[in-house]
């Protein structure tokens, strides 16, 4: 069969030249012949490619949301979203690795999208630092519409004096992809960075961030 033959050239030039020597499409493609073992695995790659638009949407997007597309079952689907959730990982393992720190923006921005950033559920996170602003720990501690009155400020200072942080940055998804923030989210953020004053913990920054973009109360001169 053709589509055999051509395999077996993606994989060799794979091999030879890693994956910058393939299209969008053909590193699909070789990632679905590991799951559809017995068709021609280009017309799903090139459909996935215009479904999607970009690798990282593909890898990033959600199982249910996979299996609306014509030859996309729940093994494929799987396999898919299995193989983000390990370059999140990876990315992340790195990332800890390399202490992230606050002043670094851009690798943080790059670390929060990759960790938040694509979630189809809004969900709070709040890095905890120490004196030199570098990241101690970083925990999810609510999920579902963010707002006063979801989060607990006792449960954040309950996680900060654990983890012995001098600081802590803020930080919350929009799955819309739209950055700005709500009238609830300023008052969210005034409300806990005065409350966290009394103890003597700073509120650095609060960062919105999408899967394309972010918005920083610091930066935007909120906070």
């Amino acid at each position: 069969m053709d589509y055999l033959g051509h395999r077996k050239r993606l994989r060799e030039r794979y091999a030879k030249n890693g994956y910058e020597a393939l299209q969008d499409y053909e590193i699909i493609e070789l990632l679905l012949t590991f799951v559809k073992q017995r068709v021609d695995t280009k017309p799903l790659a090139k459909q996935l490619i215009k479904k999607y638009g970009t690798i990282e949407e593909i890898l990033k997007a959600d199982i249910k949301d996979l299996k609306e597309t014509e030859g996309i079952g729940d093994i494929t689907a799987v396999f898919l979203n299995f193989i983000g959730d390990i370059a999140a990982c990876s990315f992340k393992d790195k990332a800890e690795k390399q202490k992230i720190s606050f002043k670094n923006k851009n690798q943080l921005i790059s670390y929060l999208r990759n960790d938040i950033g694509f979630s189809k559920n809004e969900e709070f996170k709040v890095l905890f630092l120490n004196s030199v602003n570098e990241i101690i720990e970083t925990e999810i501690l609510f999920t579902g519409t963010i707002d006063k009155s979801a989060v607990y400020p006792r449960k954040i200072l309950e996680r900060a004096l654990y983890h012995n942080a001098r600081s802590i940055v803020f930080v919350h998804n929009h799955p819309s992809g739209n950055v700005s923030p709500s009238q609830k989210d300023i008052e969210l953020t005034e409300e806990m960075k005065k409350f966290f004053k009394i103890v003597d913990i700073n509120v650095l920054d609060h960062i919105i961030i999408t899967k394309n973009s972010h918005f920083s109360f610091l930066e935007e001169g909120i906070i």
